[in-house]
C-alpha cells in the first residue's frame, strides 16, 4: 500500500468535495484501509485529526467567498455544510479570531490553511526491531470493552480501565505470570458503529468472575519490538512507521483476516498478522 499516494489522493478528494458532505468511509477506501487505521495515520502524518483538517480549508475558503461575494452569510454557511449560521460563527470565531461579517472589511487579519501535500522525507536510518513469529490458535482472558468511531480511544474501555486495574493485577496475576496482551477488532473495523478491545492474558484454563474469553485464530505475525515508556502518541508514530516504512519495502502484506495484538511484558510488542506476497 502506497499511504503517500492514497493520503494525497485523499486530500484531491477533500478539495473536489468541500462543499458536500465527506463520510470517512469514502475517504479510507481511496486509501484501501479501514475507517480505523485511516484516522490514525491522517493524524498522525497530517498533524491533526482528518476532522479538524477539513474544518480547518472549509473556513478558509469561506473567508474568499465573504470577501468576494454578495452572498449572505446563511448562504455561505450551508454551502460549508454548517446547519446554521450560528453554528458556522462559532466556528468562524474559533478559528480566525472574530466573526464572518468583519470578513467584508479592510484591514482584518484571517488565518488560511491551503490543501497540504504528504511527502516522504528522508531523515536517516532508524533502526526498527522485528522478527516473524507463527502463533497457534489461543485464547485470552480479560476485560473487553468497545471503542466507537466518534469517541476513538475514549470509549467504554477507558472509563473502566482505572478502576479495573487496580483489580486486575491482583486477580489475574494471582493465577498467571503471563504478559498482558490487547486484542483488537479484526482489521481494526468497525462493527454497528463499535470496535471491540480486549485487555487481558493467556487464558490458562482457570476462568476468573468478570472476566471475558477472546479467541485469537492461528496466524503468523509480524513483531515489532520497542523500549518503553508506552503511550497513545508514541503508539501511534510507531504504528505509522510500521504501515508506512516497513511494509512497503518488506515482502509482506497484512493478513485482513487476524487479529491485530499489543504485548506488554519485558518490552512493548505489536503484533501485526501478515502474508507473504
Amino acid at each position: 500500500m502506497d499511504w503517500f499516494k492514497g493520503m494525497n489522493g485523499v486530500i484531491a478528494y477533500i478539495e473536489e468535495n468541500l462543499t458536500q458532505p465527506i463520510q470517512y468511509e469514502s475517504l479510507s477506501q481511496i486509501v484501501g484501509c479501514s475507517v480505523y487505521e485511516f484516522s490514525r495515520i491522517f493524524s498522525l502524518m497530517a498533524g491533526m485529526s482528518v476532522s479538524e483538517y477539513i474544518r480547518r480549508r472549509r473556513l478558509s475558503q469561506a473567508v474568499f467567498d465573504i470577501q468576494n461575494s454578495n452572498d449572505k452569510i446563511i448562504d455561505i454557511a450551508l454551502k460549508y455544510c454548517y446547519e446554521s449560521p450560528t453554528t458556522f460563527t462559532r466556528a468562524f470565531k474559533e478559528l480566525h479570531g472574530t466573526t464572518p461579517l468583519s470578513a467584508r472589511k479592510t484591514s482584518v487579519s484571517f488565518k488560511t490553511y491551503p490543501p497540504i501535500t504528504f511527502v516522504l522525507t528522508i531523515k536517516g536510518v532508524n533502526v526498527m526491531e522485528f522478527r516473524i513469529e507463527k502463533k497457534e490458535s489461543f485464547q485470552i482472558m480479560g476485560l473487553s470493552g468497545y471503542e466507537t468511531k466518534e469517541t476513538e480511544r475514549v470509549g467504554d474501555i477507558t472509563g473502566t480501565w482505572a478502576p479495573f486495574m487496580a483489580d486486575y493485577d491482583k486477580k489475574l496475576h494471582d493465577y498467571y505470570s503471563a504478559p498482558y496482551w490487547q486484542v483488537g477488532a479484526s482489521s481494526k473495523k468497525y462493527v454497528d458503529g463499535k470496535m471491540k478491545l480486549t485487555i487481558g492474558a493467556e487464558y490458562k484454563g482457570k476462568m476468573i468472575e468478570g472476566m471475558d474469553i477472546e479467541t485469537i485464530p492461528a496466524a503468523t505475525y509480524a513483531v515489532f519490538s520497542f523500549e518503553y515508556p508506552v503511550g497513545y502518541s508514541i503508539y501511534e508514530e510507531n504504528y505509522a512507521k510500521i504501515l508506512t516504512e516497513w511494509f512497503p519495502s518488506s515482502g509482506y502484506i497484512r493478513d485482513e483476516n487476524g487479529m491485530e495484538l499489543e504485548v506488554y511484558s519485558e518490552h512493548w510488542e505489536i503484533w501485526i498478522p501478515v502474508l507473504s506476497k
